[in-house]
């Protein structure tokens, strides 16, 4: 499932720690000292996750220990988030043999105009058995939150429905053609809607509707500025669009900063980039480039 997979940075909290100075009539300042952080922070480890049709799997590591995790999750519909369930066991012939913690959360929203988002897990975790640790008992049946942020690169934005439109590669388009009516309307060559998925931070794949096309051997690239991705167009078998062979490369544009005297800025995010025919379709030779825009929907 998208937004699930790769891994977290992995926080639980205790949930009846105040500091001395907690709310105070004149001094609503806490949780200000490296002891007071110290004492809220439970545990600190990485969630690693892949997603397997509706069952997730992984483990989750600290130095020194770790568990194998085993769940399953809730595909979010409408309002409704992504949600999930994962049990955390300890693994044999090691220092967390016989562990058991139950995790539920869900996935944070994304903001629409939302600034320096990261994808977040938040939700509540049990031991459900108890165990060797600190103290030299930790009894069965406490509760702690929990957020786990992801770790990048991450590439939600690129998940979706995008409005796509491949356009005439001809630069004289426009001034040779502006006084000839019955050639206006020749500029856009394709337009469909791409359905992207990213199944992990670095994947991509998805189908189109108009175009009839299976986007597959996507991949993505978020380790710098602006996230690109490569990913490959094949016509079904079966359809008038078998043997149709597209290949894609393009980038998602920078979110601008609203300026100063402005009283919004209307911007959608956009894929650009170019396609290659890598096989001849109809009146096309294999090898034709096109540029392309797709707007998020």
């Amino acid at each position: 499932m998208p937004g699930l997979s790769e891994s977290w940075t992995f926080r639980s909290f205790n949930p009846t720690y105040a500091p001395e100075n907690h709310f105070t009539a004149r001094n609503l300042q806490v949780f200000t000292t490296e002891r007071d952080e110290l004492e809220l922070i439970r545990a600190e480890a990485v969630f690693n996750l892949q997603v397997t049709g509706t069952t997730l799997a992984g483990r989750i590591e600290w130095p020194g220990g770790g568990l194998n995790l085993n769940g399953t999750f809730l595909p979010g519909a409408g309002a409704s988030p992504i949600r999930f369930t994962i049990t955390g066991t300890g693994r044999p012939d090691s220092d967390t043999a016989g562990w058991e913690y139950l995790y539920e959360g869900h996935l944070t929203r994304r903001w629409q105009n939302g600034r320096d988002q990261r994808p977040a897990l938040v939700g509540s975790v049990m031991r459900a058995k108890t165990h060797n640790g600190v103290p030299p008992r930790s009894p069965a049946g406490e509760v702690f939150s929990f957020i786990a942020v992801k770790e990048p690169p991450f590439t939600w934005e690129l998940s979706g429905s995008w409005t796509y439109r491949s356009f005439l590669n001809d630069p004289a388009y426009f001034w040779e053609r502006k006084l000839n009516p019955e050639n206006l309307g020749e500029l856009i060559l394709q337009e469909a809607v791409f359905k992207l998925e990213t199944p992990t931070s670095t994947t991509l794949q998805g189908t189109t509707e108009a175009l009839g096309l299976d986007l597959r051997e996507g991949t993505v690239q978020s380790d710098g500025e602006p996230t690109s991705f490569d990913i490959k167009g094949f016509g079904r078998p079966g359809t008038n669009n078998a043997g149709w062979e597209f290949h894609y490369h393009g980038h998602l544009t920078p979110r601008w900063p609203k300026p100063r005297e402005a009283s919004r800025v209307d911007q959608v995010p956009t894929l650009v980039g170019s396609v290659i025919w890598a096989k001849p379709q109809e009146e096309t030779p294999a090898g034709y480039v096109a540029p392309f825009i797709a707007v998020k929907r």
